[in-house]
């Protein structure tokens, strides 16, 4: 029987649409599709999984066995951005009072705070060899991902589904950032096995928001585990009806008295959050039934070669935030054909699926999205992309950056004709592939036509380094970068790093424009520039330092980190004085700003519930924005995001290149910008002197 195998490992797939019509006709309330979806057998295709295949030798392989991982040695800390330990691993955990064992597989070459693939084993199985059979090895070699590995307690057997979940929570819970011997981003793929299917997703539905993709083969439930499943679904998020996890039991204003002033957003369930999701093999009506309605799939499903065949979800009818906005669905797949677990070729399709997909914001609902993914061997052989380590002059560690050329770059820039770069600067525990990918900045660049760059350091020398290399590397894929507009973008720590750019004469002269979200703010020192410069800032309602304009007064809501509270008052004084000659005692007492309200005329009163993100169509309704101007040019902006927490959302870097950096360009003359009101190239600019 012929195994139909996905293209290269890796492979960011486009998400088609699916087609529109039959049942579509008319409007359908998403969880009654779930109930169509009960007799799924009904419509789903024949196509092979090729039960036969994946070997063609019968002659069993040996493979490694796991070691312990407090044994291996770790690489220096100068390793940089790549995993300090490799190898195949043993490690425990304990859970309900008992220690269980993991394993974990770590490619050489694997990097740090990155996605993790997970996966619950079947019953009655020896880990090394089913996972060398299946070809995970062989796959985590190739793509460089790491293996977390559940399984069954002594007896071979996956025993109680509860308990079997506080095992596999404990195991997830190495995977964060900071671990004790790996290091993860806390984003997750998942593969679920037979009888280990069943724990593993009931996390998943508990844990929505660290969810990336998931996949799981022979999953067959009981009526109870789907009452479970379903009382999961039925969870809010968080423990009041605020858009994220954060209890405002305890949280005090600046006078010490609990926080009144606050805004409740229409409550989200955890069934609320989509998670693309891939069953094979004999599979529970019921667990088809709860996802689809999670995902808001079609009634209508679409046929495919790999996957069998694929409800995706409605993008017209559905609520979710996490998708709201980019074009990217979602989706149910299914195919009922059996096959060996262990078949390496459906190995493969387990990683393309899981893979058309990255994920980012897993705090905040109203901040969660879901993305496509790169394939980075594929961009690199396209000449699309530059991913290298680069040891500067003034570290002693290995520095990651990446160079992204979007098909729109490539469309209308050339040699001859410079494109605009972005120069995204992460977060702290974030790293360059994590910032590429998962804030989605490559599907804006690739929207707006920009260059974009994303990379490790933070320091002016490094900076300034890393533009020279990036010209280099721009020519070396057939582009040229556009001197005269580039631009540097900052989040969290990235943020403060970016106002302290902003400061620095050298880099005021490279850049034309800065911008920053959830930014922190170092002091400005005595040698900080004067200069005038183009800034953006936008903060979330719910961030770590206040979005509000103007300073805190009791009541207030002041900021997530509850003690950082002055930043973002001390952040606005500063751009104000050094940018208009203004302080923020000044704008509070008589306002010269220009306010574009998407929220409507006036703030919706606090303390209400109110629905308006729940139906996201138009990102723009969850911005306030402050602009000031000097003579007609606006030089500072304040935006202020509703619901989301201290992470981006993809709506933020749109409004920071639609309305900041595609209208600044640096002039011919010394020390001079142009400000094209309706975007670099059209119209009449206006000159504004630094100096």
């Amino acid at each position: 029987m012929a195994e139909k195998l996905t293209g290269q490992v890796g492979a960011g797939h486009g998400l088609p649409s699916a087609e529109k019509g039959g049942l579509l006709a008319t409007k359908m309330a998403r969880r009654d599709f779930g109930k169509l979806l009960g007799a799924h057998t009904v419509v789903l295709s024949t196509l092979s999984l090729a039960a036969c295949g994946g070997g063609g030798d019968d002659t069993p392989k040996v493979y490694p066995a796991a070691t312990p991982i407090a044994d291996a040695t770790a690489q220096p800390a100068t390793i940089g951005s790549y995993q300090r330990k490799n190898g195949y691993f043993t490690w425990s955990v304990t859970a309900s009072g008992v220690d269980r064992g993991i394993e974990v597989y770590i490619p050489k070459g694997a990097r740090q705070r990155e996605y993790w693939i997970s996966i619950t084993l079947p019953e009655d199985v020896q880990s090394n060899q089913f996972l060398g059979d299946a070809g995970w090895f062989d796959i985590a070699d190739e793509s460089l991902a790491c293996l977390l590995i559940m399984k069954p307690g002594s007896t071979g057997k996956w025993g109680d589904v509860k308990t079997e979940q506080a095992y596999v929570t404990a195991a997830m819970a190495t995977l964060v950032s900071s671990g004790t011997h790996y290091s993860a981003m806390t984003y997750h793929y998942v593969v679920g096995y037979g009888a280990g299917a069943a724990p593993l997703q009931l996390y998943a539905a508990s844990n929505p928001l660290s969810m990336i993709s998931q996949v799981y083969l022979e999953a067959n439930v009981d009526d109870a585990y789907t009452a479970l499943l379903s009382a999961a679904g039925n969870t809010q998020v968080g423990a009041t009806v605020q858009p994220n996890h954060m209890d405002f039991t305890g949280y005090t204003d600046i006078n010490g008295n609990p926080v009144t002033d606050k805004r409740t957003f229409a409550a989200q369930f955890y069934r609320d959050v989509p998670i693309p999701t891939w069953f094979v093999g004999t599979t529970s009506p019921s667990l088809l039934s709860y996802w689809s309605g999670v995902n808001d799939s079609d009634v209508v499903p679409v046929t495919d070669a790999n996957f069998g065949q694929i409800f995706w979800q409605n993008k017209t009818t559905s609520n979710a935030l996490a998708t709201a906005g980019s074009e990217v669905k979602a989706q149910v797949a299914s195919n009922p054909n059996r096959t060996r677990l262990n078949n390496p070729a459906v190995t493969r399709n387990i990683y393309s699926f899981l893979t058309q997909y990255s994920g980012y914001d897993n705090n905040t609902v109203y901040g969660h999205f879901i993305t496509r993914r790169l394939d980075y061997k594929q961009a690199i052989a396209a000449k699309s992309m530059v991913y290298k380590d680069h040891m500067w002059s003034g570290s002693t560690t290995q520095q990651t950056y990446i160079v992204y050329v979007p098909d729109s770059v490539k469309k209308n820039y050339s040699l001859t004709k410079p494109a605009p770069v972005v120069f995204a600067t992460h977060g702290a525990g974030q790293t360059a592939f994590v910032f590429m990918e998962a804030t989605d900045i490559k599907e804006v660049a690739d929207k707006h036509g920009f260059i974009a760059v994303t990379y490790d350091t933070t320091t002016t020398p490094y900076l300034t380094d890393l533009v020279g290399l990036v010209k280099q590397d721009c020519q070396s894929l057939g582009y040229a970068a556009d001197v005269s507009r580039l631009y540097v973008y900052g989040h969290s720590a990235g943020g403060g790093a970016t106002t302290g750019f902003a400061r620095d004469d050298t880099l005021i002269g490279t850049f034309a424009a800065f911008g920053i979200t959830s930014g922190t703010f170092p002091a400005a020192t005595a040698t900080s520039s004067k200069k005038l410069l183009p800034f953006y800032a936008i903060y979330g309602e719910y961030d770590y330092w206040p979005m509000k304009f103007g300073p805190l007064v009791a009541g207030d809501f002041r900021g997530s980190q509850n003690g950082q509270y002055a930043l973002s008052a001390n952040c606005q004084d500063y751009w104000l004085k050094r940018l208009l000659n203004k302080t923020l005692a000044d704008e509070v007492a008589a306002p010269t700003y220009t306010l574009k309200d998407g929220i409507s005329a006036s703030l919706v009163p606090l303390n209400t519930p109110i629905s308006l993100i729940l139906k996201p169509t138009a990102t723009a309704n969850r911005y306030k924005i402050r602009t000031w101007d000097r003579n007609g040019v606006p030089l500072f902006v304040w935006g202020q995001c509703y619901g989301r927490g201290h992470n981006l959302i993809t709506g933020d870097i749109n409004k920071i290149w639609e309305e900041w950096f595609s209208k600044w360009q640096k002039g011919s003359e010394a020390d001079t910008l142009l400000y094209w009101k309706d975007g670099v190239g059209t119209g009449q600019s206006t000159v504004l002197k630094q100096v």
